[in-house]
């Protein structure tokens, strides 16, 4: 399982070069619940029922009701200065850090799972409130956290940079069953510290407000082209990194 659920998992280990970032530095660390205004949907439940051909649908994945909204952007002026935002902004639109946020709507289990879309507002709770990815539930509070990544011929590194929440180990499990990318090649690390490092997103220009590439690109929270990003994923930092066995780890 990675940054795109059941999927390719193109962008969940991020490489270097790609990213833009003031300084290196992240944030002091993964809020933890309730440091944000809460989201409208309801808690996760344990789990999806089954559709289609595999056993579950990642908590982060988007359904095919779910709908991306695009309202113009406008010229906003807020706290640190000039940025893009919305007319007649939510308190949704923006995280803690005043980033503007892709809006999509609500409406998980509602039509068919969309396995290689990852919805934005689930991604950006889970890492925020370091929920698994698959079920929605919280990882341990008291101890490390299990991410599992996609092998590209290295263990998880100090300082990683990703957009993949955290597992629980049951659902670790089913990951490197039923992900595509997981069962070419997986590593998996007991995470201390996560630190929020910044968004994956579309940067725009600040003169014309029009979008600099259609790709996304990461932006650290430290660089001013953040306030001109339309974010999609947030993306943390992954330290005091310890590479594990998923046999090895109790149920």
């Amino acid at each position: 399982m990675g940054g795109n659920a059941f999927s390719q998992g193109a962008e969940e280990r991020i490489g270097e070069g790609r990213a833009r970032s003031a300084d290196g530095c992240g944030d002091s660390g993964v809020r933890p619940a309730g440091a944000e205004v809460a989201s409208v949907e309801p808690a996760a439940a344990p789990a999806q029922p089954r559709t289609g051909r595999l056993s579950t649908v990642p908590y982060i994945a988007s359904w095919s009701q779910e709908r991306i909204r695009r309202p113009p952007l406008v010229r906003w002026v807020g706290v640190g200065g000039e940025g893009i935002g919305f007319a007649g902004e939510s308190a949704y639109d923006r995280d803690w850090r005043g980033v503007l946020w892709t809006r999509q709507t609500l409406a998980r289990g509602k039509g068919h799972p969309r396995y290689h879309t990852v919805h934005t507002l689930r991604q950006r709770r889970a890492m925020r409130r370091m929920l698994c990815q698959v079920c929605g539930g919280p990882t341990p509070q008291d101890g490390p956290r299990l991410f599992v990544l996609r092998d590209v011929g290295r263990p998880v590194e100090e300082g990683e940079r990703t957009t993949a929440p955290p597992v629980c180990v049951p659902c670790a499990r089913i990951s490197v069953r039923e992900c595509p990318r997981l069962r070419e090649g997986h590593v998996a690390a007991l995470v201390d510290r996560p630190y929020a490092w910044g968004v994956a997103g579309i940067v725009h220009h600040p003169v014309t407000l029009e979008p600099l590439d259609t790709a996304l690109q990461e932006v650290s929270y430290e660089d001013l082209a953040v306030r001109w990003t339309l974010a999609h994923r947030l993306v943390v930092t992954l330290h005091d990194c310890t590479p594990v066995d998923l046999d090895a780890l109790a149920p």
